[in-house]
């Protein structure tokens, strides 16, 4: 494997440790003021994290507190005094993510307006705090869900479909809440860190009053809400570029949460490789970071994700330019396949899947670039820690690559096998 490659996977698995300490979030809650006794719910695919550094800091200020964390299998790393750990289906609910929201909307129900309440959001949320409308079984929606899935609409389509299904999506949890003061923590997965889009904005009614920095305030009833993101795509991507500035490279960050189509998606990577686009840096070498979630359409059975799925599009482009390579990352460690944090291409790697013999047009159709990818150890591994701000997308214009097909007969060290 390339040293370049390395630089690049190493370089993100660096920030991604750094990362999911939420420096943010430990900030805030370290100089908040909370009530003697306070309530904390954790939903998403960081819950686990993010409760863990708040159950710390409330003992370290001699707090008592309760409460739970609902998160995707898989993604808890034992247990957390005071707090109960459950775990439920992702992308698409399952028996406990119905029960589980259930035992929390109880809980919610029972607990005193005494007591502030902590709620730590992020990306996941939407299929792991789900009660279905009166009239709506759990397994039509269900059904619902896989549709969507398979749509091509993006996140903020999807989660509006979702709402009109849910007793607890579109601010409709707080309707159960006691608590009168209630503090949320987000990380954001979505277009413009939209509270009514993250996480299908179980606690955000449809008006809210007061946009802060990096937050909101609003009242609902006689709850007074505080709504503020702690970490985001562009902060990560933030923190890539001046890793890999760090390491010499030269650098252009794209600001832009990007929800295009894959093939959208593609043509603004080739316009880049060959300078067509409109940025403000064109002279080569450069690396190129933007972010976002891409609007898939399936057609296929196949296996693969949004990651994989951009790869494999771009291996035809990719081997037209010189030097060029592409990195995928899912920053939730997942991309559509366990053990999957995404993949990668270069300017070698048409020549490298046409010689396994591997046709990418019958890959495509089928929507399994997961397999095609695999068999030529282009999957990225993921992190060990993984936090979730939806996809980063890495583009190397005219940086040196090795041709690691150029001496087939050695032995390959492939970090990626």
């Amino acid at each position: 494997m390339d040293n370049f490659h390395l630089t690049i996977y190493q370089s993100y698995l660096r920030v991604m440790h750094r990362f999911c300490q939420y420096p943010e979030l430990v900030k805030q809650l370290e100089k908040g003021k909370f009530s003697s006794k306070t309530n904390v719910l954790a939903i998403g695919k960081t819950a686990w994290k993010m409760a863990s550094l708040c159950a710390n800091i409330l003992a370290q200020k001699n707090i008592s507190y309760e409460g739970f964390v609902l998160t995707k299998y898989g993604l808890t790393y034992g247990s957390i005094p005071g707090i109960t750990v459950l775990e439920a289906g992702h992308p698409l609910p399952d028996a406990n993510s119905f029960a589980h929201s259930k035992t929390i909307v109880n809980w919610l129900k029972n607990s005193s307006p005494k007591d502030d309440l902590i709620i730590l959001l992020s990306g996941g949320t939407s299929a792991l705090f789900e009660i279905p409308e009166e009239g709506i079984s759990e397994q039509q929606l269900l059904e619902i869900y896989k549709q969507l899935l398979k749509s091509g609409k993006n996140i903020e389509e999807m989660n509006k479909e979702r709402s009109k299904y849910s007793q607890v999506k579109n601010g409709k949890a707080l309707s159960f809440v006691q608590a009168k003061n209630i503090k949320i923590f987000a990380v954001s997965d979505v277009p413009e860190n939209n509270p009514h889009i993250l996480g299908s904005g179980p606690f955000t009614p449809a008006m809210i009053d007061t946009a802060v920095k990096n937050g909101w305030n609003y009242k609902y009833g006689n709850k007074d809400i505080r709504y503020h993101i702690v970490a985001d795509n562009q902060s990560f991507c933030n923190n890539l570029s001046d890793e890999f500035k760090s390491a010499g490279l030269n650098v252009y960050q794209d600001p832009q949460f990007y929800t295009y189509s894959m093939n959208k998606m593609v043509n603004l990577l080739t316009d880049i490789l060959d300078g067509s686009a409109m940025l403000p840096i064109t002279i080569q070498p450069f690396i190129y970071i933007a972010g976002g979630e891409l609007s898939v359409k399936v057609t296929g059975n196949g296996s693969g994700g949004r990651c994989s799925h951009l790869v494999l599009n771009m291996i035809n482009p990719l081997s037209r330019f010189n030097n060029s390579a592409l990195f995928c990352f899912a920053t939730d460690g997942c991309d559509n396949v366990v053990g999957s944090g995404g993949a990668w291409a270069d300017s070698y790697t048409r020549k490298e899947i046409l010689d396994a013999k591997i046709s990418i047009v019958r890959a495509k159709k089928e929507f399994d670039s997961y397999t095609a990818l695999k068999a030529i150890n282009h999957i990225l591994p993921a992190p060990i820690l993984a936090t979730n701000v939806n996809d980063v997308y890495v583009l190397s214009c005219g940086y040196r690559l090795s041709n690691h097909l150029a001496n087939q007969d050695e032995p390959q060290n492939n970090l990626f096998r």
